[in-house]
Parts: C-alpha cells; sequence; structure tokens
C-alpha cells in the first residue's frame, strides 16, 4: 500500500501535513497531478496562469477543487468565474469532466476562469443496506466517483460547500464578484439549479445540462404518492439557459421513475422530474412572459426557446437537442456548442 505525504492548504490559510492512504474508505480521494499543490499561503499577488488542484476545509471535511486560469489572467484585473459541476455515477468527479467538457479552450478565449470542484465520494451504501451496495461503493471509490447533495436529503452541506469555496476563491484570484457563473451536467445540473436557487444573491446565472429541479432519491419502491423535493424559491431573479436532449435516456426530457439496478428483483427507485417543470419554474419565478419566442435550425435537430422578462433582462431559455442523449453538446457533433451557448448567455448577464 502506497502512502503519500502532502502539504494542503486549508480554508483558514494554515498549512498542515497530512497522511494520506490509497484505497481508503475516509472522506479524502487523492488522484490526479499534484505538482500544483502549494505549500504556503496563496495570495492573488502569487496565482499564475495555470491549472491547480486545491483544497479547502469546510464543515469538517477537506475538500477538493480544481481551478483554470487563463492565460490573460492579470492579478490587478477582475476576471469572470464559471463553477462546472460533474454529473454522478462511475468516473464522475472534477478531473475527468475537466477533460470531457472543453470549458477550459472557451475560457482562454473568452477571458475566465474556470473551477471544477468535487462533490464527496458516491456511496450507495448509505441508500441501500445490501451486500451489493459496498462491493459497488468500492468500485466508486477506485473509480474516484462522486456526488452532490441536490435533493437536500440533510446529509452533506454541498450549499454551504460552494458558498465557501466562493469565498476562498475570492481571496486567492482576482474574482470579479458580479459575474459568477454555473453550469453543469446531470446530477452537477441538477446542484446548478440548486445553487442557483440558494445562491442567487451571488450567482449571477445558471447553465443546467441534463438536469431537473426535482426527484426523489433511493426508495424501495415506485411510489406515485411520495411527494418530490423542488428546490426552493430564489430571493432574486436569475437568468437560467437549459440544455437538454430529447432521447437522454438518463435524465428523461419528460421525466420518469427509474429503477437503480435493472437486473435486481430487489427494488432501489429514483424520480426525476421532467424539462417542462423546470422551465414552468423558473418562468414563474423570474416573472417570464409564458409565451416563448422559438427559433429552429434550418436542419429542425435543435429547438430554441426564450422567455423573457423586459422589465429586468431576466431570460429562461430552453435549448433541445433533438437527436441528443445524456451529454455535454459539443461541435463538430452538434450544428451549435453548449459552450458557446453558455458564455454567449453568461456574459450578458452580470449580477443585478
Amino acid at each position: 500500500m502506497d502512502v503519500y505525504d502532502m502539504k494542503i492548504i486549508l480554508r483558514n490559510g494554515i498549512t498542515i501535513s497530512i497522511i494520506l492512504l490509497l484505497l481508503n474508505t475516509c472522506i479524502i480521494t487523492i488522484s490526479g497531478d499534484f505538482s500544483h499543490i502549494q505549500e504556503e499561503n496563496i495570495s492573488q499577488d502569487s496565482m499564475k496562469p495555470g491549472d491547480y488542484v486545491n483544497y479547502i476545509y469546510v464543515d469538517g471535511r477537506i475538500r477538493s477543487y480544481r481551478l483554470h486560469i487563463p492565460p490573460s489572467y492579470e492579478n490587478d484585473e477582475s476576471m469572470p468565474l464559471v463553477l462546472v459541476l460533474h454529473g454522478i455515477g462511475v468516473g464522475s468527479n472534477a478531473k475527468n469532466l475537466q477533460s470531457y467538457c472543453d470549458m477550459d479552450k472557451k475560457a482562454d478565449e473568452e477571458g475566465f476562469i474556470t473551477v471544477y470542484p468535487n462533490g464527496e465520494m458516491l456511496r450507495l451504501s448509505a441508500h441501500y443496506n445490501r451486500p451489493i451496495a459496498l462491493l459497488r461503493d468500492l468500485f466508486y471509490m477506485l473509480t474516484s466517483s462522486r456526488e452532490w447533495n441536490r435533493w437536500d436529503d440533510n446529509s452533506i452541506d454541498d450549499v454551504g460547500f460552494i458558498n465557501d469555496l466562493l469565498d476562498d476563491l475570492e481571496t486567492i484570484v482576482n474574482v470579479n464578484s458580479s459575474r459568477i457563473y454555473i453550469t453543469g451536467i446531470s446530477g452537477g445540473g441538477m446542484m446548478a439549479y440548486r445553487l442557483g436557487s440558494e445562491l442567487s444573491h451571488r450567482i449571477a446565472a445558471i447553465a443546467p445540462i441534463a438536469g431537473s429541479i426535482s426527484g426523489i432519491g433511493y426508495v424501495p419502491e415506485k411510489n406515485e404518492s411520495i411527494i418530490p423535493y423542488i428546490i426552493p424559491p430564489p430571493s432574486n431573479p436569475i437568468p437560467v439557459i437549459i440544455f437538454h436532449g430529447m432521447k437522454d435516456e438518463h435524465v428523461p426530457f419528460d421525466g420518469t421513475w427509474k429503477k437503480v439496478f435493472e437486473w435486481r428483483s430487489d427494488e432501489l427507485w429514483v424520480y426525476i422530474g421532467s424539462v417542462n417543470e423546470s422551465i414552468s419554474f423558473w418562468v414563474e419565478h423570474n416573472k417570464c412572459n409564458p409565451e416563448p419566442n422559438i427559433w429552429t435550425s434550418e436542419d429542425e435537430k435543435i429547438s430554441i426557446k426564450t422567455y423573457t422578462n423586459e422589465s429586468d433582462n431576466t431570460e429562461v431559455v430552453l435549448v433541445t437537442y433533438m437527436e441528443g442523449g445524456h451529454e455535454w453538446f459539443k461541435s463538430p457533433t452538434y450544428q451549435i456548442d453548449a459552450n458557446d451557448l453558455i458564455w454567449d448567455f453568461f456574459n450578458k448577464h452580470p449580477l443585478s
């Protein structure tokens, strides 16, 4: 068994040395390149363009995130910041999403900072008391698979983590506090919805991909009488652009009950709300016109519906990829690259 002795910067600025055991069942899982871990206090003056793996101490836990600073960054000039949230499932973590979504390329072109927080370790056994769940958890650990508390199950305070992470980031990089945005895919899209509602005083706009505002997590039977969790209403209007594929089988466009293990006789179910439910929620709370402007591509494979509130420039936009599945929509596979639309949308919506 390999043992790693690493220096980690905690949120309060104190440097400590900890022993990390590979394949440990504790809350810490380490993977990737650690050449950028800092061994002394980090400040805005010391941060340069590049890629970093950093750690903060929040709510009794050591949490990690990946930070990309574009080449155009200067310490004396603030930049927008985009949080990018990974999904839930095998191999879902910040490192893999950073490689997959190509948002850093857009950041380098347009001049904004990207941050990829890590959720906590995915643990099915916390919801499912069966030996198969423990074996599954071992597989999740080996693949560094992580999840978000997107449905507020009173376990890990991920909203508090992101809020504290933003505090920390504003001390180490020059962030334009009126231009903080969130996007994410799947469970990360669901978490983006929740953060948009609960941190609407701080987040300027959100761009969920393949997500939902509502759901029921890990119940022993399909029960239509159970009331799903729904994100709370935002305290402030917040612009939202939503991306979804009509052929998404993991988070279906029309919502669904899903069995977690299709191949087992004993049942474990989740419920995921529909895209229309998400749209209706944001149109109502942003006080937008319920009749959208509709644009359709010439090949009719992409539809964009825009709901507006002309009094405060708040928008709710739905981008539907008719042939799209559960994915980050990128060119050349698709005529319109999601990252282009995301940044165009974010760029015109500072915090109001």
